[in-house]
């Protein structure tokens, strides 16, 4: 059997092909499954009507619970289902924390301190789903205004945005960054490979999401009884021994460690002092849910608000913080700097409106980008910038030569 893997991107990438796809070619796209990423893709994809529906037998499902911490694992009608969970940390070099003089983070926003700028990698949410879903939690952790005045500074202390968050982890490895956001298994990947003393992967402790890497059967896959025994096969004992058991294992990985978190509880319990993960999921206890419905509601706007005031203006904004941060980086300046030009309820009646035309999309784009433009110039030349060429000079307490990173 020969497999073709169509990789496209971040999650967010495949889903924008998929549906384009499916727009010119209804009944099938010659493609059986879509393999990765959050719930969000499947929850729309499944409210398209371009998801199959496949029953797991019943010896497969009994061992995967309906929920993780609160989290749904899998589609009561058999559309989708959760192959493997994710966690979403911080990534960090120690040797450069402690040749700069950096601290260890352990909350998140811990990452929009001052002390850190330039230092902090983050991906772009409009490719990287693994991003979006980063930055939905962080909004419902910490409430709309709250979570995007966090999400500015942190991108004020971002470097430059990356397009994959594959590449986000491996700058932190390389050192280009000290912090960077990373879903768990990158984390854990590339501590393994540089070792211990050089690398953590950190947990935040103000919440921590749980999120499935979800699988499922594309409507009109051309192999649909193979791409159904496929699917059994990742979900079933054999599959999820290999997420879990390290490489060389009998049952492991043979070449590769891939060391995921699968969603049969039992495994944690059975293999404690085999697998290379202590930490079971299952086990977590905290008040924060991720909740996948308004995730998928506003999804789109959420990467467009994040893309037109953090990324595409990311010059302006960068400018603006170093201008607050030399000011005192004030709360009044810090909030202005991370105001948004609409409420949450906003967001979410444009999102289930307006949005769904691409003129509309492409306006509102451009007009927020207007918008950022102006309250960054604003605060750039705030009180008292004129008054010392000194102060132009930058951070360089901060950050040597006063600049991140390829800034």
């Amino acid at each position: 059997m020969t497999v073709e893997w169509r990789n496209l991107g971040g999650s967010a990438d495949a889903l924008r092909f998929v549906q384009s796809e499916f727009a010119a070619k209804p009944a099938g796209i010659g493609l059986d499954c879509f393999f990765g990423g959050g719930p969000e893709p499947y929850l729309l994809l499944a409210d398209l009507g371009l998801l199959e529906v496949c029953p797991l037998p019943e010896p497969v499902l009994a061992g995967i619970p309906t929920q993780a911490n609160g989290v749904e694992l899998y589609d009561p009608g058999g559309r989708w289902y959760g192959a493997a969970l994710s966690s979403f940390g911080i990534l960090q070099n120690r040797r450069v924390q402690q040749w700069v003089g950096l601290p260890l983070a352990r909350r998140w926003e811990e990452l929009a301190a001052p002390a850190l700028c330039g230092w902090v990698g983050v991906g772009d949410p409009r490719n990287s789903g693994t991003m979006n879903n980063m930055f939905e939690a962080i909004l419902q952790a910490y409430g709309w205004a709250r979570g995007w005045e966090l999400l500015t500074a942190i991108a004020g202390n971002t470097a430059r945005f990356d397009r994959l968050s594959s590449s986000t982890a491996k700058e932190v490895t390389l050192g280009e960054t000290a912090y960077g956001f990373a879903i768990d298994f990158y984390g854990f990947s590339q501590v393994a490979w540089a070792g211990r003393t050089n690398l953590t992967f950190v947990l935040p402790e103000d919440f921590t999401a749980i999120s499935p890497d979800g699988i499922a059967v594309l409507k009109g896959a051309p192999n649909r009884l193979t791409a159904q025994r496929f699917l059994e096969f990742v979900l079933g004992e054999p599959g999820q021994k290999l997420w879990h058991l390290p490489r060389g294992h009998p049952e492991g990985a043979e070449r590769y460690a891939i060391e995921r978190m699968p969603v049969r509880p039992d495994l944690y319990r059975r293999y404690r002092e085999v697998s290379n993960i202590a930490f079971s999921p299952f086990d977590l206890t905290q008040s924060f849910r991720y909740d996948a419905g308004p995730a998928r509601g506003r999804r789109e706007v959420v990467a467009a608000l994040a893309g037109a005031l953090l990324v595409d203006t990311h010059a302006e904004l960068r400018g603006a913080w170093r201008a607050v941060i030399r000011r005192g980086a004030m709360p009044a300046e810090r909030a202005e700097l991370g105001r948004m030009p609409l409420t949450a309820d906003e967001a979410m009646r444009l999102a289930r409106g307006d949005w769904r035309d691409p003129a509309f999309r492409n306006r509102k784009k451009i007009e927020w980008q207007a918008w950022a433009q102006e309250k960054y110039r604003r605060l750039l030349t705030g009180p008292g910038e004129a008054r010392s060429a000194v102060g132009r000079r930058g951070l360089t307490a901060v950050r040597r030569g006063g600049e991140g990173p390829g800034g």
